[in-house]
C-alpha cells in the first residue's frame, strides 16, 4: 500500500498534510486519487467511507468517497481539472459525519462484548458481519430460543455507563490468537493485525475508528433480535 493510513493509529484526527501520488479518471469530471499519507476512512467493515476536503496550490476540492481498492487507498473527488502528481495538499475530514460513524461502530462492538459476556457468543452465536451505517445491525450465525432484548439492551448500556477504555494496537495473527474471543477466517497471516480491546471485557481483531471510552457512545437501543434463516439478526441504534 502507498498510503499510510493515520487513522489506524489515532482515530482522532482530523486534517493532514499530503502529497498526491497517483490520478486516475474515474468517469466525467470525476477522479480517483492516491495520497502518500490519509486521515480519511474508506469504506469498509461495515463503517461509512469518510468526507472531507483536499485543498492544494490553486486546487481545492469535496472528497465524496473513499474506497479500498485493489490494496490501495483512492479518494474521490469531482473535479474538471484533476490535481497534478506531486501536489501538496491540505486533508480536513468532515468531523461531525466520522464521530458520529465512529460512535455507531463502537456501539456494534459493545453489543458484541455484551453478547459475549451474557454467554451468548462466540457460542452458540458466532459473529458473521455487521453494518455500522443507515441501518446498524450485527449478523451472528445459529438461532435463539428465548427473547434477550431487553437484558442485552440493559447490559450493553451497563458497559457505557461504566466508561470503558477501548485500546488498540498492532499484533502477529499468533499473538491475537491467544487473546481474542473470536477470530473471523480468512485474517492475513503476513502482516501485523491491528487489536481492538475494552477494558476488563476482552479482544477482538477490528480495522476501524473507534472511540476511547463506552461512555462516549451514549444510549444504546435494541431494536429488535430476530431469528432468520439460521441467523440472529440485531438492529440497534444510539441517542
Amino acid at each position: 500500500m502507498k498510503t499510510e493510513p493515520l487513522y489506524l493509529n489515532d482515530s482522532y484526527l482530523k486534517e493532514m498534510d499530503t502529497e498526491v501520488l497517483e490520478v486516475l479518471p474515474e468517469g466525467e469530471g470525476r477522479f480517483r486519487i492516491i495520497l502518500d499519507k490519509t486521515v480519511f476512512y474508506p469504506m469498509g467493515g461495515g463503517q461509512a467511507t469518510d468526507q472531507g476536503k483536499l485543498e492544494g496550490e490553486n486546487w481545492t476540492r469535496e472528497v465524496y468517497q473513499v474506497l479500498n481498492k485493489d490494496g490501495e487507498i483512492w479518494h474521490f473527488v469531482k473535479a474538471n481539472i484533476p490535481p497534478k502528481v506531486g501536489l501538496k495538499v491540505h486533508g480536513t475530514i468532515n468531523w461531525d459525519r466520522r464521530y458520529k460513524n465512529m460512535k455507531l461502530h463502537s456501539a456494534g462492538h459493545i453489543i458484541d462484548f455484551a453478547m459475549h459476556l451474557l454467554g451468548l457468543s462466540p457460542k452458540p452465536l458466532m459473529p458473521l458481519k455487521a453494518t455500522h451505517d443507515k441501518n446498524p445491525h450485527i449478523v451472528y450465525q445459529g438461532t435463539l430460543t428465548e427473547d434477550i432484548k431487553q437484558k442485552l439492551e440493559d447490559k450493553s448500556n451497563e458497559l457505557v455507563s461504566q466508561n470503558l477504555k477501548f485500546t488498540w494496537y498492532f499484533q502477529s495473527l499468533e499473538d491475537l490468537q491467544k487473546e481474542a474471543i473470536y477470530l473471523v477466517p480468512g485474517l492475513p497471516i503476513n502482516r501485523p493485525l491491528r487489536t481492538l480491546k475494552l477494558e476488563d471485557v476482552g479482544t477482538v481483531a477490528d480495522g476501524g475508528t473507534q472511540v476511547k471510552n463506552t461512555g462516549e457512545v451514549g444510549k444504546i437501543t435494541i431494536k429488535s433480535v430476530e431469528n432468520i434463516d439460521n441467523a440472529v439478526m440485531i438492529h440497534y441504534s444510539i441517542d
